[in-house]
């Protein structure tokens, strides 16, 4: 004999949700979440503003300047922010290679 769905498939997944049953994927991200909101600056830069002075950011580092001292609120959305933070990682690579390559 074939079952037909009820339909209370969704309703009972987020029944047992509701009641605490997380999956620790959930956990993570909520734990993430928790700790961005807590790390979150008053007066906070965006991604576009971030990315606009990420290359003076960037240089400040490659020329050991004090960077995080001089502009903290880009300091600040790189700790936060997993994408500008990439963007970052690779601009600095870049940075670095050419700075020790050797001239010819």
């Amino acid at each position: 004999m074939n079952e037909k769905p009820t339909g209370t498939e969704p309703q009972n997944r987020a029944h047992e949700e509701s009641n605490g049953q997380c999956s620790a994927l959930d956990q993570a991200a909520l734990l993430d979440l928790l700790r961005r909101l807590e790390n979150v600056q008053e007066n906070a830069y965006s991604c576009e503003e971030t990315f606009a002075l990420l290359d003076e950011y960037v240089e400040l580092i490659v020329t050991d300047e004090e960077a995080a001292a001089l502009m903290p609120l880009v300091k600040n959305h790189l700790d936060m922010c997993p994408d500008c933070r990439e963007r970052y990682e690779i601009l600095l690579r870049i940075l670095e290679t050419e700075s020790f390559t050797p001239a010819e």
